[in-house]
């Protein structure tokens, strides 16, 4: 199937343009819980990453809600200009001034030992209008001080490498101390065409925890609503906004609720079918163990 028919339904499979690669990576970490104030009149950017460096992190992963903004700058899926990539970013959009993040997912990693990060969520703009996208965090400065919650990574981290199968440079985890004897956290980057719930199930069955949350950002080929539901653009950006994997049942259960956005700018939100969500370019995700939790 071509990337131009792909954009016009919603097929199962993409040829990425390189060789296959592992259905899942994965390294595990320590964490601390994190919950601070960011500052206005900074790049979202360079505030995050100075208070993670200040807090001796590896990495983070952190979501931002109701913040106003004096500044934003994104951009969603767009169609390939060449055959080296089965899809790319549109132009860059700058809402009308002043607005807030509605709510966002902001991987924190590395890139050459340098802070950089991979945000996607929902804003709106002066007028109140509502958009969804991959936001720029070094564009992106607040209006206002803005309340930070997530996770924070002690011995292990995301970092930026280029990847031959989608031929992206793309997080992947990466495992910076020894695994922890009880780790609390693992870091997965999916793979093309995976079938985004079995790498869940199969990461925690492998470290034996029974329940965990799942917290992330990528995209998927477009997605399969559990109400019915469809989006039908095949390139889609996509935030979990709440996700569990259950193995304490009879059959291993995932729950992901998630909000994403196609090629034409709309969005959708909702909890996914079990079935029919396999990725699209990566998915980057923290499981957080919670088995003590039940």
């Amino acid at each position: 199937m071509t990337v131009l028919q792909a954009s016009l339904t919603r097929p199962d499979y993409i040829m990425q343009p390189g060789p296959a690669a592992d259905a899942y990576t994965s390294a595990e970490t320590r964490i601390i819980e994190l919950d601070f104030e960011l500052p206005a009149g900074v790049s979202l950017h360079d505030s995050l990453a100075q208070k993670i460096k200040s807090l001796g992190l590896s990495g983070a992963y952190v979501r931002i809600a109701i913040a106003g903004m004096s500044r934003l700058e994104y951009v969603i899926p767009s169609l390939s200009p060449d055959d080296k990539h089965v899809a790319w970013y549109s132009k860059t959009y700058r809402p009308a001034m002043p607005g807030r993040i509605e709510d966002a997912g902001i991987n924190c990693g590395s890139l050459s030992e340098q802070a950089f990060f991979h945000c996607h969520g929902l804003w709106s703009d002066a007028n109140g209008d509502t958009a969804m996208g991959h936001l720029l965090p070094e564009a992106t400065v607040l209006s206002t001080p803005a309340r930070v919650t997530g996770i924070g990574f002690k011995d292990a981290r995301f970092n930026r490498v280029s990847d031959p199968q989608t031929g992206f440079d793309l997080f992947v985890p990466e495992q910076l101390a020894l695994a922890p004897k009880e780790a609390q956290a693992m870091l997965l980057r999916i793979a093309p065409n995976i079938e985004i719930a079995q790498p869940l199930i199969e990461a925690c069955q492998k470290t034996g925890w029974s329940r965990a949350s799942v917290h992330g950002v990528g995209s998927l080929i477009g997605a399969k609503f559990a109400d019915g539901r469809t989006m039908n653009s095949f390139a889609t950006e996509v935030l979990v906004t709440e996700g569990t994997v259950d193995l304490s049942g009879d059959e291993p259960r995932v729950s992901l609720e998630i909000s994403l956005v196609g090629l034409d700018g709309e969005f959708m939100h909702g909890q996914l079918a079990s079935t029919g969500n396999p990725v699209l370019i990566t998915f980057e995700i923290i499981l957080k163990n919670q088995s003590k939790d039940k």
